[in-house]
């Protein structure tokens, strides 16, 4: 079992009756990531990759050690498969700007879900061959309707892009059935992990996508830094999606050469601190144990979920039947801003609107709801004052 990690989090420190209940939203920082990052900038930080002095070819293998570290952390068949980016959101706007210089033509289908985060949607709507987006539904669970989706698999289709885990329900997409039929079309998968990557082992191989993208802001580690996994075939197909330094062989004033691999996509100055930064979160992820996190993250939730159906008046999205970590739901009576500001008052801190997930909130027919999310540091006392705490509001609301 894992002991209390608060320590670990300066916010505690300075904050001890901090109940944070937003992880799904941003994890909280842990101090070996911010010692990481800190030791960067003060006393090692340099430009990378062109500096031939000490300095700057220590931090470049540094650099380049932690892409390694986090091709293993994910079981990459090579860390010429990572290309880092400012967000899994950019991620995922180079790979459908990629594809539709190098791969889609008009009328081409791409196959979303309602379940999709607007950072899977969004980009799909701006490129600019006219493919047409087919929309898998949902369950009342909230869960991916399967059958539908595998009906929708077809010769159109050219890609399926698809969550990992919802960022509403927290539940987890099976994709065995789904790649046997994209598999036998030839269609391509991305695979958006953002919810998905701090929770649970992820075997890159064994999953097989070709693009898979996550967050290192999600897994304790800093902003500003997304990670975009690549199958070869693909890097190798498509062409650059930004211009500039360090992606170049040869630059004359009217036209230019690239670089193979996934350096063509790294364009300019990369987010050198934040890649250290997210290796150390890695390697607290690792010292902890990823399947320690899930198992007592899967307890607390579940804990919580137990504690929330004995209420008649709480509506949950999602049955806990195939999710982890996120719990979305509303009360009856209560708009979910007033209790996210009561509970504010109490020094708990929850999400609540539609969470960057419209279509999941359109086919509940809701605005929105509230969520709580766990993270290694919440414990069952956080639980336990949360649903106090809930309680206590609905008896100030509903007087």
């Amino acid at each position: 079992m894992i002991e209390n990690l608060k320590k670990r989090f300066p916010v505690f420190s300075k904050n001890p009756d901090l109940v944070f209940f937003d992880t799904a939203a941003s994890a909280l920082k842990v101090d070996s990531m911010i010692n990481a990052v800190n030791e960067c900038y003060s006393y090692e930080y340099a430009n990378i990759h062109r500096g031939i002095y000490e300095l700057s070819s220590k931090l470049t293998k540094r650099y380049e050690d932690s892409r390694l570290i986090v091709s293993k952390f994910i079981k990459s068949p090579s860390s010429e498969n990572i290309i880092f980016t400012k967000s899994a959101t950019e991620g995922i706007n180079l790979v459908s700007s990629c594809l539709s210089d190098n791969y889609f033509n008009d009328g081409d289908e791409v196959l979303l879900t309602s379940l999709e985060h607007h950072a899977n949607l969004v980009p799909w709507h701006l490129v600019s061959k006219k493919i047409k987006i087919i929309t898998a539904k949902i369950k009342s669970t909230g869960e991916l309707d399967y059958n539908d989706l595998l009906e929708k698999i077809n010769s159109k289709t050219k890609l399926l892009a698809i969550t990992h885990m919802s960022n509403v329900t927290g539940s987890i997409t099976n994709f065995d059935e789904i790649k046997i039929k994209a598999n036998k079309l030839n269609v391509p998968i991305l695979i958006d992990g953002c919810q998905y990557v701090p929770h649970k082992k992820l075997d890159i191989q064994l999953l097989d996508p070709d693009f898979y993208v996550f967050s290192a802001h999600k897994l304790y580690g800093p902003s500003g830094l997304g990670i975009l996994y690549m199958k070869s075939e693909w890097i190798d197909r498509l062409g650059p999606y930004q211009g500039g330094g360090s992606m170049i062989k040869n630059v004359d004033t009217d036209s230019s050469t690239y670089l193979n691999g996934f350096q063509k996509f790294e364009a300019g100055t990369p987010p050198i601190a934040e890649v250290i930064g997210l290796s150390a979160s890695l390697d607290f992820i690792d010292e902890v144990g990823i399947d320690k996190i899930y198992e007592y993250e899967n307890e607390l939730t579940k804990y919580a979920y137990n504690q929330m159906i004995k209420n008649n008046d709480i509506k949950i999205y999602g049955d806990f039947t195939n999710q982890t970590s996120i719990i979305s739901f509303n009360i009856d009576g209560i708009h979910f801003n007033d209790l996210a500001m009561l509970l504010d008052k109490k020094n708990i801190a929850i999400r609540t609107g539609h969470h960057c997930a419209q279509p999941f909130m359109k086919c509940f027919n809701i605005s929105g709801n509230a969520r709580m999310s766990v993270g290694v540091y919440n414990t069952k006392d956080d639980i336990d004052y949360f649903i106090k705490s809930i309680d206590e509001v609905k008896k100030i609301l509903k007087s």
